[in-house]
């Protein structure tokens, strides 16, 4: 897995490519931790574009529910952009489409956070 970090403005994306499954997942979770650390005032605005993600397990599943929440205890917001068919359907069967928002453009995805 790659990822790649971008800011645009107060919004930090990163774009992620590869397989978000098994140890790949710490990889994830440090990156966001490392950007939640040198967020202005621990606020985070970060968006996961996953346009490149070709699978995902319960721990990557796992990884995005501890950085929602550590990101929103710091009032920030994490949004997920770019979700290919299975990755949705993931999202959908583990019932999480109610906490992430999520957006088909980065046009949008940037907006949501004005």
């Amino acid at each position: 897995m790659q990822i790649n970090i971008r800011r645009k403005g107060s919004v930090t994306i990163l774009d992620i490519e590869g397989k978000i499954i098994g140890t790949d997942t710490l990889a994830l979770k440090e990156t966001i931790e490392q950007q939640l650390e040198t967020a202005p005032d621990g606020k985070l605005n970060l968006i996961l574009n996953m346009a490149r993600v070709q699978m995902m397990d319960s721990s990557g599943l796992g990884v995005l529910v501890a950085s929602y929440s550590s990101i929103k205890r710091n009032e920030g917001r994490i949004v997920l952009l770019n979700l290919g068919g299975n990755i949705r359907s993931l999202i959908v069967m583990a019932k999480l489409v109610t906490i992430f928002d999520r957006y088909d453009t980065e046009a949008e995805a940037i907006a949501s956070f004005l």
